[in-house]
């Protein structure tokens, strides 16, 4: 009597790592993308397991296992030629442990798209599809794709919550196809040396085959098993009339370990053997269960001795098929995974739990640069910003709020320089630190901010550097000679090992030193600045990698100043020693700041980029693509004012005679180094302590008056002061005019006498 065939489901198993790579699909190469993705899976022939009881060796039964298709992290390195390698220790070409077959992701963008999905038509898709391949003959090339599987999925990557589900697509016969007689190969066969035959035949074939085979047992002959493609169809089963007992076979890996449940890949095979081969009602099926212990002809020989016939599971069948034209319908599609629960409904995977705390922070800071890439800046280069090392000068309230900004962006390398320790002032301030750190005196204030990046994202590469800059103005004792020297060549260093530099001290005379070097080394450098309600964020001009200093440039913080930094911290009341500012101010400035930088590194020319032009409208039509970046051009200096709210941009050049950044400083300090070094920071004319150093181009210091200082005198300012004060000493104000100017009138006319 005949009976429906009955399939075995596949289940899905999925390894963790896969996961990740889906993660990373979504955010670096899908994003919003829902067009249908290719994928890969693995199923392999199914076999019970032994359960043992108590008594050493004894068997019970050998239970039956899911038939599972397996998708692994691997399936996302194929497009890269990272996966893929099949190779075992010894470089030898390794058999494939299983067969593959082409998956579809179907990757959503929010959970309500997922629930709402077409799940029906979904899986009618792909059925029409595996028609559409029988029908063309590429499965009869080709036979994995007759077992296509879908994965529809949304990821939420906020909280590593996986939703997905997975299809098998089968097209279904109605009425169903039957059999009358099932059988063990082993008693089919009858024979050990006609099964181990069988087993190196397979060994031998089983990179070909594509999960489905034509198998021709003759008995009794130098062959027993000849193995052929589904394409060679008609040679292998005409060469069953040359013998007598000679009989050719549809075989397929069967994954299910079921007694009497076939293999799910088995549907469409006898949908393809309806199409293709109509007139055949009824075949012999080999349903090839023991491909794992066919894994090399050399491991065959060395396991026949120990494996009988009782080891082999698979199972000969006679099939009658039901022809096409008696379904009811010709493209009738299931396969859609039942849940833990047992229905037909999606699962979930959580892997916040299991994840290392770490490496979920690392994920939630990429996603949320990631997302920038979907649809507001697809082009910007974020491995470019990561990789950028930032040199702050200053862990104060600018400092702090611009290292957790510059976090925010992905920099993973930030280096702190501070000489003070924490206060108990700074915490309300100063978002890095904390009250306990003001204990004892205070921390360290570099190492202090330092511990605290590393708290908040442990993989960031966070140093904190306690250094005292010396400054002009600020003289060098004799017994400071040696460690001021040491600090400059750490400095020095300092700034060659980072890509930028911030200057957010809270002194003018601070910032020449580490602008100087910047200037030298051609570094980013960006320099910010407060008022009591008022700031601006700038960056420095960079020389292009030429020594032709006679090309115009971006001017520097000291640029625009006529005069030499110098003390400004001796006698000084306490309004004056502290940065008195709108606490609202700092993180606009220091946010500014960094989003300068993003501008910049976004810029195709980088530091070299030149400012827009004054009076240019953001709006108005975009610069030539060679001038303009990600996110437009970089301004020169950014001014910000609180009251009004107002903010504009400016462009300054650099000038010849400032005291930091032009060609004769940095030549000065090419040449002599520390020396020159100690004169700026001692403001000497004289030269009894580094009498090689030159005090100007053309300014003798005998002629040069007390007040001026050396850097102002090497750079030009004093003869231009000079000159300033001799067309002013011959200016000759009437009466008449100081009256008027008394009175409070505005003209600015006066006579030169």
């Amino acid at each position: 009597m005949s009976q429906i065939v009955q399939f075995e489901p596949f289940s899905s198993t999925i390894e963790p790592e896969f996961w990740a790579g889906l993660a990373h699909h979504k955010l670096h190469s899908a994003r919003l993308d829902t067009t249908r993705a290719g994928i890969t899976g693995e199923f392999i022939g199914g076999r019970r397991h032994a359960v043992r009881g108590n008594t050493a060796g004894e068997i019970v039964q050998r239970a039956a296992v899911p038939a599972r298709l397996r998708v692994s992290q691997g399936i996302w390195s194929s497009s890269d030629g990272s996966g893929g390698n099949t190779s075992d220790d010894n470089g030898a070409s390794a058999q494939p442990s299983g067969v593959t077959v082409a998956g579809h992701l179907y990757n959503t963008n929010t959970i309500e798209e997922f629930k709402k999905y077409d799940k029906g038509e979904l899986l009618r898709g792909v059925g029409t599809e595996i028609l559409d391949d029988i029908r063309s003959g590429r499965a009869t090339k080709k036979p994995e794709l007759l077992w296509p599987f879908v994965l529809l999925s949304f990821s939420d990557l906020k909280k590593y919550h996986f939703y997905h589900w997975f299809g098998f697509p089968a097209v279904t016969a109605d009425p169903p196809d039957t059999y009358e007689k099932m059988t063990l190969l082993s008693s089919h066969i009858g024979s050990e040396a006609d099964l181990d035959a069988l087993r190196v035949a397979y060994a031998d074939y089983a990179a070909s085959t594509y999960g489905a085979f034509l198998v021709r047992y003759e008995p009794n002959t130098s062959r027993v098993w000849q193995l052929y493609s589904l394409a060679e169809w008609d040679d292998a089963f005409a060469k069953t009339h040359e013998g007598e007992h000679a009989e050719t076979m549809l075989a397929f890996i069967d994954p299910s370990s079921h007694a009497s449940r076939l293999g799910w890949p088995l549907r469409n095979l006898l949908t393809w053997m309806r199409h293709t081969h109509a007139e055949i009602n009824r075949v012999r099926v080999l349903c090839f269960r023991d491909a794992a212990l066919c894994t090399t002809p050399s491991s065959v020989q060395q396991q026949q001795s120990k494996i009988g016939s009782s080891a082999f599971e698979s199972i000969v069948v006679d099939i009658n098929v039901t022809a096409l034209a008696d379904l009811k319908s010709a493209n009738s599609v299931s396969g859609w995974e039942r849940n833990e629960r047992d229905k037909l409904a999606p699962r979930m995977v959580n892997l916040s739990s299991t994840m290392d705390p770490v490496r979920l922070a690392e994920s939630a800071l990429d996603l949320n640069l990631q997302l920038m890439r979907w649809r507001l800046a697809p082009s910007i280069d974020l491995a470019k910003i990561a990789g950028t090392r930032a040199l702050l000068v200053g862990a104060g309230t600018l400092g702090a709020y611009a290292a957790r900004a510059l976090l925010a962006w992905g920099v993973r390398k930030i280096t702190f320089i501070d000489n003070g320790r924490v206060s108990f002032s700074n915490p309300p301030r100063q978002p890095l630190y904390e009250f306990e750190d003001t204990l004892g005196g205070g921390k360290p204030k570099a190492e202090a901010a330092a511990e605290a990046m590393r708290r908040i994202f442990p993989n960031v590469d966070a140093q904190g550097v306690q250094m005292s800059i010396p400054m002009p103005g600020h003289a060098v004792s004799p017994a400071e000679l040696e460690s001021t020297r040491l600090t400059v060549e750490k400095l020095d260093t300092l700034v060659q090992e980072h890509d930028v530099v911030f200057l957010l001290t809270d002194s003018r005379e601070s910032r020449w030193l580490p602008t100087m070097l910047g200037t030298l080394h051609r570094k980013i450098v960006i320099c910010v600045a407060l008022g009591f309600d008022s700031y601006v964020a700038m960056r420095h001009g960079v020389y292009p990698d030429t020594d032709d200093a006679t090309r115009s440039r971006l001017g520097c913080y000291f640029c625009n100043d006529v005069v030499a930094p110098t003390d400004s911290l001796t006698d000084r009341t306490l309004d004056q020693q502290c940065t008195v500012t709108r606490p609202g101010l700092a993180p606009i400035a220091s946010g500014t700041a960094v989003e300068l930088l993003t501008t910049i590194l976004q810029h195709p020319l980088g530091g070299l980029a030149p400012a827009p032009t004054s009076g240019s409208n953001p709006d108005s039509s975009p610069a030539a693509p060679e001038q303009e970046g990600v996110f437009g051009v970089p301004d020169h200096q950014i001014r910000g004012y609180l009251v009004g709210f107002r903010q504009h941009a400016i462009v300054g050049q650099s000038s010849d005679m400032c005291t930091a950044c032009s060609p004769k400083i940095i030549t000065a300090y090419r040449e002599h180094g520390f020396d020159f070094l100690l004169r700026a920071f001692n403001n000497t004319l004289v030269a009894e302590d580094a009498p090689h150093v030159p005090i100007a181009v053309e300014d003798d210091a005998a002629n040069v008056p007390e007040n001026y200082s050396y850097l102002e005198t090497l750079t030009g300012l004093a003869a231009l002061h000079r000159q300033t004060d001799d067309i002013m000493a011959d200016i000759e104000w009437s009466d008449a005019e100081d009256a008027d100017a008394a009175a409070g009138d505005t003209d600015d006319d006066f006579e030169a006498v």
